[in-house]
């Protein structure tokens, strides 16, 4: 059933929602007892199985909501399909002889990637067709570099995102393209430093081939970089100065996601009658469904509650 809502009643229950995501208390309890984890997957011993029914149990509220109100549907979709960017991973993982557990993030009915193409030996080529068709941007079929494929997925994801607001007018389209420059200046970032240390790409090289990408938001995006940055040197001056050693990219990624969580969950309750609640919501859930996974991996190979915790991104 499709628009059965209005917005007054979509944020009503987008804020009830919000209240019943995890605390920091409740991830501690379900790193301690493993019944406590949600989606009765307590006794499951495979490991894939039990982290796509945590993923199905956790998102079927948003595949819910997602056509109850047609002037928020094409983000609904768009944020849904952002989790498809994990099977598209494992697709060019596969395809470029990597290997990688076959775990699957079902988004039905919104799904543009079928699951039945784990069965197929496809080609790298064959893969980048599928994706140059999904995304209608050729330059899929033009990068040879899988890791570079990586990365232009998740630039192609961020700018589904990004445009998923043309849709909305007045307000809601501004409050809304505000939030995503900010994600995108942190992606940048991440981007960045990814670039730097695998590939030894120096600044004007990072900066060149980021600007090509930018071009995709309007090219707004350098001034909310710049900011980032700031915050984040600052950072990890902090870390250096606090453990006497050079920040690896795990440390960044891991600030630059915190420091985008903190600011997110600050924005929530701005205006009830606006769309950031329902934008942050979302973006609350993507790290809850991020938590939740470390926790099932971290119980795993046996890493100590303190260490599991250190990865999370949630409010303290």
């Amino acid at each position: 059933m499709r628009n059965f809502a209005d917005e007054p009643y979509l944020h009503a229950r987008i804020h009830a929602m919000r209240s019943r995501l995890f605390s920091l208390r409740d991830y501690a309890l379900m790193i301690r007892e493993q019944e406590s984890i949600p989606g009765n997957i307590a006794g499951i011993r495979d490991l894939t199985r039990a982290r796509e029914m945590l993923f199905r149990q956790q998102i079927a509220p948003v595949i819910t909501l997602a056509p109850a109100c047609e002037k928020y549907m094409p983000f609904f979709i768009a944020n849904l399909r952002q989790y498809e960017t994990h099977n598209a991973r494992i697709l060019l993982a596969r395809a470029a002889g990597r290997q990688t557990p076959a775990q699957w993030y079902d988004i039905s009915p919104f799904a543009s990637l079928d699951k039945g193409l784990l069965e197929e030996k496809l080609s790298l080529d064959a893969i980048k067709s599928i994706l140059s068709e999904r995304y209608q941007d050729k330059k899929f079929i033009t990068i040879a570099s899988y890791r570079q494929l990586t990365v232009y997925l998740d630039i192609c994801t961020a700018g589904t995102l990004y445009h998923s607001a043309d849709l909305l007018s007045g307000s809601a389209a501004r409050e809304f393209r505000e939030m995503m420059l900010k994600r995108i200046a942190v992606l940048t970032l991440i981007w960045s430093n990814r670039l730097k240390a695998y590939y030894h790409f120096n600044d004007e090289k990072i900066r060149r081939y980021m600007a090509g990408i930018h071009n995709l938001y309007g090219g707004k995006v350098w001034y909310r970089v710049s900011l980032e940055q700031e915050t984040l040197d600052r950072r990890l001056e902090q870390i250096r100065k606090d453990t006497g050693q050079e920040p690896s990219v795990a440390d960044i990624e891991q600030h630059l996601e915190q420091h985008y969580y903190t600011w997110i969950a600050s924005m929530f309750h701005r205006d009830f009658h606006a769309i950031y609640g329902v934008v942050c919501y979302l973006w609350l859930l993507f790290y809850q469904i991020r938590n939740l996974f470390r926790i099932i991996d971290g119980r795993r190979f046996g890493l100590s509650a303190d260490a599991i915790i250190n990865k999370m991104i949630c409010e303290a």
